[in-house]
């Protein structure tokens, strides 16, 4: 079917999109729910409300890195510009690359890691470690999201020709469309067998899942090449899709709180579980491949969402991201009475995380609109002076 059977897909997204937006608030409040309600989901505190509320956020949520991961490919491929690679990484580096440097730096000596940076013996193991840690694992793991999406980011210029090479290397035997789809089905094959060769502990999870572009290529090839791939379904598929994508998803969401909800498989007190493993565990890597996939559709279909306070948050979401860490550290974490808040009443839990995110997109917000005002004052000062 052509790209043309859906014109709100086939159309480049405005500058800000409710939709978009949307996901992306709902995606970052998830994980800061799942770093902040994950912290009560312990051996010592197992079994009690706050735990497992902890507990079905981190299953619920689960799906915002791919999400993310994803809506980054669809935005790179809807856009109209067209920079050479050296502009495009220059930008890439500066949107992304120092923000995260500043968190890195920051989280290096305020959450103790330099402590441990210190005990290293010798210049070289310290270099390593800043190395390893700056440019894969992140100095703070939480942040191992940035190196990861800037991996994709460097590789997109390929990822994006790839299938155009294909189609001119077979003297267009292969066509633009089938290699493309080719290559989001090889893709998704790598994402399976890399997570269920870590889940298995043949390979590491924390180098070979949670950090490696090559686990995630699969969202992010498909988003980059999203016009493409839905060029394949009717907007009746699509829909039937969505429908099936959602059964799927939550089929996989309560076989995995299943499992981590019986006591023979996890233990008696939790001290068995691989929670940490959540996007290798098989019924989490279902759910998060029809969560995107259902999710896609309103993308495709040009669903709209009305301005919200989630959707508030999305144009933020590195700046949360980076920085909601280090404000659960000073304003939870280090108090012993909020955490026992939180324990005696498991809502406080989201009502922390929702504070945290609002706290950090709203002195984004305002530091933007504070110096959008300055230039604009400052241009009428230079135009018309006293």
């Amino acid at each position: 079917m052509n790209p043309a059977a859906h014109p709100a897909a086939a159309a480049a997204p405005r500058a800000r999109n409710a939709y978009l937006d949307t996901l992306r608030g709902a995606a970052i409040f998830g994980v800061v729910c799942i770093h902040f309600g994950g912290s009560f989901v312990t051996v010592e505190n197992a079994w009690t409300p706050s735990f497992y509320l902890g507990l079905v956020v981190g299953q619920l949520f689960n799906f915002a890195v791919p999400v993310f991961i994803f809506i980054s490919g669809v935005l790179a491929g809807f856009s109209s510009a067209r920079p050479s690679v050296g502009a495009y990484y220059r930008s890439r580096l500066v949107r992304i690359g120092l923000p995260y440097l500043a968190a890195s730096v920051a989280s290096f000596f305020l959450l103790n890691h330099y402590v441990t940076w210190q005990a290293l013996p010798g210049f070289n193991a310290k270099l390593g470690w800043l190395a390893q840690r700056l440019c894969y694992l992140g100095v703070e793991p939480t942040l191992y999201f940035i190196p990861l999406i800037l991996q994709l980011y460097l590789l997109q210029p390929f990822l994006a020709a790839l299938p155009r090479w294909i189609e001119r290397a077979t003297g267009g035997t292969v066509k633009l469309e089938p290699a493309i789809l080719g290559l989001a089905l090889l893709f998704l094959a790598l994402h399976v067998v890399l997570g269920v060769l870590c889940y298995r502990g043949i390979l590491s999870y924390y180098y070979w899942c949670r950090p490696c572009a090559l686990f995630w290529l699969c969202y992010f090839f498909s988003g980059l090449h999203f016009k493409a791939l839905i060029s394949f379904f009717s907007r009746r598929t699509l829909l039937v899709l969505a429908g099936a994508a959602t059964l799927v998803a939550l089929g996989a969401l309560v076989a995995d709180f299943r499992y981590l909800t019986d006591r023979s498989a996890v233990g008696a007190h939790f001290e068995l579980n691989n929670m940490d493993w959540a996007y290798a565990r098989p019924p989490l890597l279902v759910y998060d491949l029809a969560m995107v996939a259902m999710l896609s559709v309103g993308i495709a279909l040009g669903w709209s969402c009305r301005a919200s306070i989630v959707s508030f948050l999305g144009p933020y979401t590195l700046e949360i991201y980076l920085w909601h860490i280090l404000l659960l550290y000073e304003g939870a974490w280090r108090h012993a009475e909020a955490l026992e808040s939180c324990r005696q009443m498991p809502e406080v839990i989201l009502l922390i995380a929702a504070f945290a995110c609002l706290l950090l997109a709203g002195a984004k917000y305002g530091w933007t609109a504070g110096v959008a005002l300055v230039r604009q004052y400052r241009l009428v000062l230079v135009r018309n002076p006293w």
